[in-house]
C-alpha cells in the first residue's frame, strides 16, 4: 500500500494514512523541543473516557492543535483561540488558517514545514493540493491533473472539439491565444487562453491572476469594437422571465383544464422554431412524444405533460413540463443562458393560446 499524507497549503491539518503510533510520538518529541506542552485532551477524557488514550491536544503560546490516532492513520489539527467566529471555540472554525493571527500563522507554517519533513523521511508522499506562486504554473497543474488530460493537451496544435472551441465570433480558439473578454463590470480584460473542460477555457491576465471563462465570451479586438468601458448587458435573465410567463398563464386565467393536445402539439411547433434560431452548439431538437407524457381526463382536463429535448451529447432531458401539482417547469438541467429557447416559445405560445381561445369564444 502505498504510504501517503494529507497537507495542503490553505489548510491547517495535517492527515497521515497508514501512520502508526510510533510515527505519531516522534511527531510529539519533535513538538516538544518545539515548545510545545502535549497532554491527553481534556474533552475527551472528561466526556468519553474510554477514547482519552487516543486523543491528544497540545499548546505553544496561542498557537494550538488537537490530535487523534485511528486504525487507518492518524491527524493533527491546528487552530488558535484569538481571532475566533464560531462560539464553541476556533476548533470548529472554517477557514482557520486565515483567522490566525501574522505571528501564530508564521509559527503554524515553520511548524508545519518540520512535521511534512519529518513525515517524508519516513517514506510518505504529501497528496496534498500544491500552492503555485505564478498564474500560468496552476493553470498548468489544473489542465495536467483533470481526469480527462490527454498528452499534449495544452499545447497550440491540440485539436479541440469544435462545438467547445468557438468564441463570440464563431472563430476557432487554439491554446496560448490572445483573447479578449469583458468581466462583470464590463471592463475590458485580455489573456492568453488555455482549454479547461468542456466549453470553459483558462485565461492568464498576468503573472498572478488568470479566470475561468465560456468559449462564448472570448473575442478577438477589432476596429468596430469599441475598447471603451461598457455597461453590463440588462437583459432579463430567465428565471425571471419563466416566473414573469407563468404569472401570464394564471392571471390571463388559464388552467390545465383547457388545455387539450392539439394546444401541447403547438408548443412543440414553437419550441422546434425556437431552437433554429438560438445560437447553441447543442443541436437541440425535441424528443419523440411517448403515450405516457400526458395524461388529458374528459372532466378535469390535463393532468400531466411533458416535453423533452435531444442534444448531441443527451437525450430525454426536460424542456417544458406541465407538472401534476400545477408548477411548469423548463429545462430544469440548464444554464440561465440554455434555457432562452424554452422560455420563449412559451411565452409566444400564451399569446398564441390566448388569440385561440379569444377566437372560439
Amino acid at each position: 500500500m502505498k504510504k501517503t499524507y494529507y497537507a495542503e497549503s490553505s489548510s491547517t491539518s495535517i492527515g497521515v494514512h497508514g501512520g502508526k503510533k510510533d510515527l505519531l510520538n516522534k511527531i510529539f518529541e519533535l513538538l516538544k523541543q518545539r515548545g510545545f506542552i502535549i497532554q491527553t485532551d481534556r474533552e475527551i477524557l472528561e466526556r468519553y473516557p474510554i477514547l482519552a488514550d487516543t486523543h491528544w491536544e497540545g499548546a505553544k503560546g496561542d498557537l494550538l492543535f488537537k490530535s487523534e490516532i485511528y486504525p487507518a492513520g492518524f491527524n493533527i489539527e491546528f487552530y488558535q483561540e484569538v481571532n475566533i467566529e464560531n462560539r464553541n471555540g476556533g476548533y470548529y472554525d472554517f477557514d482557520k488558517l486565515a483567522k490566525m493571527p501574522y505571528l501564530v500563522r508564521c509559527e503554524f507554517l515553520i511548524t508545519k514545514k518540520y512535521i511534512s519533513q519529518l513525515i517524508e523521511q519516513e517514506g510518505f508522499q504529501n497528496i496534498g493540493e500544491p500552492s503555485f506562486k505564478y498564474a500560468m504554473d496552476k493553470v498548468m497543474h489544473e489542465i495536467k491533473s483533470c481526469c480527462h488530460y490527454k498528452e499534449g493537451k495544452e499545447l497550440p496544435d491540440y485539436e479541440i472539439p469544435k462545438y467547445n472551441s468557438k468564441d463570440k465570433d464563431d472563430k476557432r480558439i487554439r491554446n496560448g491565444q490572445l483573447k479578449y473578454f469583458r468581466d462583470r463590470k464590463g471592463r475590458l480584460q485580455r489573456g492568453r487562453v488555455y482549454h479547461n473542460i468542456n466549453n470553459m477555457w483558462w485565461v492568464v491576465l498576468n503573472r498572478f491572476d488568470f479566470r475561468n471563462i465560456a468559449s462564448f465570451e472570448l473575442f478577438d479586438i477589432t476596429a468596430e469594437r469599441l475598447l471603451t468601458r461598457r455597461i453590463q448587458s440588462r437583459q432579463i435573465p430567465q428565471y425571471v422571465r419563466a416566473e414573469k410567463f407563468r404569472g401570464k398563464f394564471k392571471s390571463l386565467g388559464f388552467s390545465y383544464k383547457e388545455l387539450n393536445e392539439e394546444h401541447i402539439q403547438m408548443l412543440r411547433i414553437f419550441l422546434t422554431q425556437e431552437f433554429k434560431v438560438f445560437n447553441s452548439d447543442m443541436e437541440l431538437k425535441l424528443s419523440a412524444p411517448r403515450k405516457k407524457d400526458i395524461k388529458i381526463l374528459k372532466r378535469t382536463g390535463l393532468q400531466y405533460a411533458a416535453i423533452e429535448v435531444d442534444g448531441y451529447y443527451f437525450s430525454r432531458r426536460e424542456a417544458i413540463t406541465f407538472n401534476s401539482d400545477g408548477f411548469i417547469g423548463f429545462a430544469g438541467w440548464a444554464c440561465d443562458y440554455n434555457k432562452t429557447p424554452f422560455v420563449s416559445a412559451f411565452g409566444k405560445w400564451i399569446d398564441w393560446l390566448k388569440a385561440t381561445i379569444e377566437t372560439a369564444a
